[in-house]
């Protein structure tokens, strides 16, 4: 029996996180062949060539589509998602896929799933129903829903907002988010080695993890807000006898002042920032740290699981469903201090933090999207033709 082809699209790390699990599953079946193309931040030196880990995770790469341009202006992710256009395009062409999965709601995913419906070729969409306020990519997210022909959500109130939106309930798996599934199966390192690693005393386990990106409706404040962040948590690591370990923002317009403000702050003994760092190091980062903020999906997404408390700083990530763990500050210096140190030494909130039941899954969702797309022919007309919506 011929294999089913499967081709990933990704262009940035916390993509990738997401798809690996899931790729690695269908890998496992002789029935399916995998293969990934790369672009976006995975090509760029300023994001620490992340494709590194796609190649080290045992995938082929057969294509690498340069789409991330050297600007800050707002031109940047049009364009970028027009170059992606007619990269994926070729790529689809020679590769021949029966399905092609991405995830989220960034430019690989709207590029992809108009592609996909073009050339007809079955899409697997990660992600979708996740609504983000205040940003781009909210409306770009239900956009790839609405072309896409297979629906992993990551939580039930997701597979909810699609089949308000039209979409059939054959098409829909509540699948819960695969990176939980890599937190899971990551062999656990302590934090003697992960200082040795870093280079830093992190040993008594006194240090959060900060990861701040930009908002797409308020670009132009993103300086600003970084520098709030960083004189709060400066403020706070001298008060507390604190550290923080960050990485590095996202390609999003409003990146570029954010990075000028991390590298204005490379003397701070007390904070310290990396491009990206190894999968098994970040997860184990994650798992003794005391606290995450900043604004990253992954305090939403992935910290309930670990049972972390977050203080998201700002706008991004309003309107995600909250596990509980999530505390939302405004950027003013007092209130994130505040916060700060109710997270990481209020033991009764701690103790409620991590009594909290992720309503993003339990670590086996590559293993239900697997057997969910055992069960789809993509050459069935059903899966590429949708209903008549009016």
């Amino acid at each position: 029996m011929k294999s089913k082809r499967i081709l990933a699209i990704t262009g940035i790390r916390s993509e990738w996180d997401i798809l690996c699990p899931v790729l690695k599953e269908f890998e496992k079946d002789s029935n399916y062949e995998v293969n990934v193309m790369v672009s976006g931040s995975h090509l760029s030196n300023v994001h620490g060539y992340t494709y590194q880990h796609v190649e080290k995770a045992g995938f082929r790469i057969v294509d690498r589509v340069d789409s991330l341009l050297s600007t800050d202006r707002v031109v940047q992710r049009a364009k970028g998602t027009g170059l992606l256009i007619f990269g994926i395009a070729q790529t689809i062409e020679r590769e021949k896929p029966d399905f092609i999965i991405c995830v989220g709601d960034r430019e690989e995913a709207i590029a992809t799933a108009v592609v996909a419906n073009y050339m007809n070729i079955c899409m697997i969409h990660l992600a979708g129903g996740d609504p983000v306020y205040l940003n781009a990519d909210d409306p770009v997210r239900f956009a790839v829903s609405k072309l896409a022909h297979v629906h992993c959500t990551f939580a039930e109130d997701y597979a909810q907002n699609l089949r308000k939106l039209g979409e059939e309930h054959f098409r829909i798996i509540c699948s819960g988010n695969p990176s939980l599934d890599n937190i899971k199966n990551t062999p656990r390192i302590s934090l003697q080695e992960i200082s040795s690693f870093l280079n830093l005393d992190l040993k008594d386990g006194r240090y959060g993890v900060v990861i701040k990106h930009p908002l797409s409706s308020e670009k132009d404040k993103s300086e600003e807000q970084m520098k709030l962040t960083l004189e709060a948590l400066v403020k706070f690591c001298n008060k507390f006898d604190f550290k923080f370990v960050g990485t590095y923002p996202n390609t999003d317009p409003g990146a570029s002042p954010i990075l000028d403000v991390i590298k204005s702050h490379e003397s701070c003994e007390n904070i310290h920032f990396f491009k990206t760092l190894p999968h098994d190091i970040f997860v184990n980062l994650l798992r003794n740290c005391k606290v995450i903020t900043g604004n990253s999906s992954m305090g939403i997404l992935e910290a309930p699981f670990y049972g972390l408390p977050v203080v998201n700083i700002g706008n991004r990530q309003s309107g995600r469903l909250n596990a509980g763990n999530v505390i939302f500050v405004k950027h003013d210096i007092r209130e994130i201090i505040q916060e700060l140190q109710k997270a990481c030494f209020d033991e009764r909130y701690r103790t409620y933090v991590k009594k909290l039941i992720s309503p993003y899954g339990d670590g086996d969702s590559a293993g239900k999207i697997k057997r969910f797309v055992d069960t789809i022919d993509p050459s069935d007309n059903k899966w590429l033709n949708k209903h008549k919506l009016i």
